[in-house]
């Protein structure tokens, strides 16, 4: 077994040179194959409204494919027949589900996230201080199955939980009130979000192959309050917006994304976006913009990043010219394990976004500095 978990800060300027360079063989390059100047001579086109989500991810024994705006109203898989249709066995070694939480205040930036993945548990809680530009915390156990569960269920009644050596973490929402905990070691955290006042969340089913396909929702903009606590540091959250990932499916043997979320207020306006590369491509995907209200769909993303310098920034564009942003890491954590039948190799910077976006009206708006998260993750699972 080999396991080689690295972190680091923009003082340090760490490479990842002796990382294993192992890549999953049909892995899409990561060459940009649109120019900047064919970029910008066309004009950017305005994101598309989501129509809303229907009352259910199953009907007549089949996932319904698409990207909306709300939440489904019915998301088990209980219904699933034919070549969805897995035994019990079957369902253990290719079903995976996670509760993901990400929030950003002046001083910190928090992931917490309970992950069942069938045959095996595990879960990440990581605190990166802004300010000294250093990981407080990063632990990413993997664990035998049954230490972590995440109900079918994303909206009310939602729970994740997580158990381990030294280790308690729950996600748990009832109406509009979700409340993450946390005792980690020498780490505590007790948040409390209020979904009653945040926009919509973004739904989005996508086949993967024969018999996999995922459902994730996506939230952002729920206001937290609570602290983070880290030996004797002591962190506050003020209202500044969380978000969310819930994510279910039948997942692919190999699997390989390149992902951005933020939620933040900038200017007084709220703005979020999910963006993803390699995974959920096909129809609209889940790539999402909100700004003050109802996600909107932004078509296919371009990432362009160098995975051995983790503190380089990164480019992420809409195809359409909606959305351009420049990714400037202040620190990152990355793991490499590698089990023999299970690998999974990531590269999660923390920093902060500049670009800009466009809304629905065709109102451009350009970000600064914007708070948020970019990963590489290859795994095969």
């Amino acid at each position: 077994m080999r396991i080689a978990a690295q972190h680091g800060g923009a003082a340090g300027r760490r490479q990842l040179d002796r990382w294993p360079q192992w890549r999953v063989a049909d892995r899409p390059p990561m060459r940009n194959t649109r120019s900047m100047a064919e970029a910008s001579e066309n004009p950017a086109a305005c994101p598309r409204p989501l129509p809303p989500a229907p009352d259910r991810v199953v009907v007549s024994g089949a996932p319904v494919e698409g990207t909306w705006a709300g939440a489904v109203r019915e998301a088990g898989f209980g219904g699933l027949s034919g070549e969805y249709a897995h035994g019990f066995l079957g369902r253990r070694l290719v079903e995976k589900r996670w509760q993901a939480l990400f929030l950003a205040t002046p001083q910190v930036m928090i992931s917490l996230a309970i992950v069942d993945a069938g045959y095996l548990s595990s879960g990440i809680l990581s605190v990166f201080d802004r300010g000294a530009r250093r990981m407080l915390i990063d632990s990413n156990p993997v664990l035998p199955p049954l230490f972590a569960w995440v109900a079918e269920e994303p909206n009310d009644g939602m729970r994740a939980v997580l158990t381990g050596p030294r280790i308690g973490a729950r996600i748990e929402r009832s109406g509009g009130r979700i409340l993450a905990t946390a005792r980690w070691g020498n780490a505590a955290v007790d948040l409390a979000l209020d979904a009653r006042r945040g926009p919509p969340a973004m739904t989005a089913v996508s086949r993967l192959g024969p018999g996999r396909f995922n459902f994730t929702q996506k939230l952002v903009g729920l206001a937290a309050e609570g602290e983070i606590r880290i030996g004797n540091a002591r962190f506050e959250a003020r209202g500044e917006p969380a978000g969310l990932d819930f994510t279910h499916g039948y997942l692919a043997r190999d699997t390989s994304w390149r992902w951005a979320f933020a939620s933040a207020r900038q200017a007084g306006r709220l703005i979020g976006f999910n963006l993803s590369e390699g995974f959920m491509d096909a129809g609209a995907g889940e790539n999402a913009l909100w700004i003050d209200g109802a996600p909107c769909s932004v078509g296919p993303v371009r990432f362009d990043f160098e995975p051995s310098a983790p503190l380089a920034p990164w480019r992420i564009r809409s195809a359409d010219g909606s959305l351009d942003l420049t990714f400037q890491p202040e620190g990152y954590r990355a793991q490499s394990l590698d089990l023999k039948l299970v690998i999974s190799k990531y590269l999660q910077p923390f920093g902060v976004f500049s670009g800009h976006v466009t809304n629905t009206s065709g109102e451009r708006l350009e970000l600064d500095s914007l708070p948020g998260v970019t990963e590489d993750h290859t795994a095969r699972w």
